[in-house]
């Protein structure tokens, strides 16, 4: 949804609409929500109606949703009513629409195109705006009067004129103090000018007029953002409440995660990117949030162990090289959990040659080297490890592993001590207390062991004791 696109113009409609689905089409117009009015207006293709004002609707639909050939083949079953003032206004808007480009069509243009389909449609515009005039010296003290007024004011948007669509705007509203599209309008205004006070007066009149209108609460949720942590529960309230009327709203999505980064909680931030990719996989607010979001994503990933999945989202945003970058070490990690050692040490050794203090790369370096028979390399780095890191428990752990495959249980128990004594997780430390009891069946001595931090749960004294 486009939240600064010009809006729907209030359905001329015949008085006395009885038909339920004419009541609910003219709805859906005032409030903005003509792409919800198309399936309705596709049902009456396969069976056609002959009520005037479902006809009347399903033409403005179709216009203001670039179906142009559509509108015009209802144009041509209306022809009997071209001398209802809704008829004519119809007709003025259709000309405009006929000639319009859709937003993403639009984008595609080149300067030159861009800059001609331009100079075209101002043209065409204050050619609509001369016939607008022209109906409301005939019908400004009629009901059509309102909505002419506020067409009159779309087209000065369109020509990029605002301030005398504001005007327009605050005339409606003194005289049509509920016009939930003249307050619209109106805050559109204020926030190109960055009177942001007034804009929220308007957006939050907007809201209150159209209870089921998402544009105006996701532009006051993006107010509440900018407002910083201050407003941040007020953005999620207006956020909250677009997502309860449209869950799939692509815009609505990429600021509920823009509102959870800030407020500290970036995975929970990444999944409504990742939804609003699926939905728009050009979502721009999404593909950049999670460009720069790569690390957490990655970090999550390996965190939950699908290494596989981390290894294609890392390969995805930085091919594998010859030299070292910041996602190698966690390449080599996916990597030798995926128990391909050699790829593993491939990267690992990179990280290391660049940063040879590095004590998780010097770790994870020696568990590849370990695992490809390498059992020298791999003690020499798990003993760097030791004295870089001397309070992580995985480098004994892996320093025992090594010592335990060149048949040094005595020192391999020692090791499996000291990693007792630092791992933190209970079933960790349980782990490597086994390690050293089976260790001291081979050796049938008692190693020294440091006292373990935190196992309240277990009921083990320090072998010397």
């Amino acid at each position: 949804m486009k939240r600064y696109s010009l809006i729907i113009f209030t359905l001329g409609m015949a008085a006395n609409v009885s038909f339920g689905s004419a009541s609910l089409l003219r709805q859906l117009l005032q409030e903005n929500r003509s792409e919800e009015a198309v399936p309705i207006c596709r049902q009456y293709e396969v069976l056609p109606s002959r009520d005037e004002a479902i006809n009347f609707a399903c033409a403005w639909v179709y216009f203001r949703t670039f179906r142009a050939n559509a509108a015009e083949l209802l144009m041509q079953k209306l022809k009997n009513s071209s001398s209802l003032p809704e008829y004519q206004l119809l007709r003025i808007y259709g000309n405009v629409a006929n000639e319009l480009l859709p937003p993403d069509s639009l984008k595609n243009l080149e300067p030159a195109a861009r800059q001609q389909y331009e100079e075209k449609m101002k043209l065409k515009l204050s050619e609509a705006q001369r016939e607008v005039q022209k109906f409301l010296d005939r019908y400004k003290t009629t009901p059509m009067g309102k909505q002419a007024q506020e067409l009159s004011a779309e087209f000065y948007e369109m020509k990029g004129q605002l301030e005398p669509a504001a005007f327009l705007y605050r005339g409606l509203i003194a005289e049509y103090p509920k016009s939930g599209r003249a307050h619209w309008g109106l805050g559109r205004y204020y926030l190109a000018q960055g009177d942001i006070r007034r804009a929220k007066d308007s957006l939050e009149k907007t809201a209150e007029l159209w209870p089921r209108h998402i544009g105006s609460r996701y532009n006051l949720a993006l107010i509440s953002i900018a407002e910083g942590p201050q407003s941040y529960r007020e953005a999620a309230r207006w956020l909250a409440e677009a997502f309860k009327l449209d869950n799939a709203d692509v815009g609505v999505l990429e600021q509920i995660g823009v509102l959870l980064e800030a407020s500290g909680k970036p995975l929970a931030a990444l999944k409504y990117w990742q939804r609003a990719l699926q939905l728009n996989p050009q979502a721009a607010i999404a593909s950049k949030k999670m460009l720069q979001n790569v690390p957490i994503v990655i970090q999550d990933l390996m965190a939950k162990k699908k290494w596989k999945e981390a290894l294609e989202k890392i390969d995805s945003v930085s091919p594998v090289k010859d030299e070292a970058d910041e996602f190698s070490l966690q390449r080599g990690i996916c990597y030798r959990h995926l128990a391909d050692f050699q790829k593993a040490y491939q990267q690992l050794a990179l990280v290391v040659q660049i940063a040879p203090e590095n004590p998780l790369a010097i770790r994870e370096l020696g568990i590849a080297q370990l695992n490809l028979k390498k059992t020298d390399e791999a003690l020499k780095l798990f003993e760097k490890a030791t004295k870089i890191e001397k309070n992580e428990g995985w480098n004994f752990a892996w320093l025992g592993f090594a010592l335990e495959a060149k048949k040094d249980y005595l020192r391999a128990s020692e090791a499996w001590n000291q990693a007792a004594s630092l791992l933190k997780e209970p079933t960790e430390i349980k782990q490597a207390l086994e390690k050293v009891v089976r260790l001291e069946q081979k050796t049938g001595t008692r190693a020294v062991a440091g006292k373990p931090e935190k196992k309240p749960e277990l009921d083990t004294k320090p072998a010397n004791e």
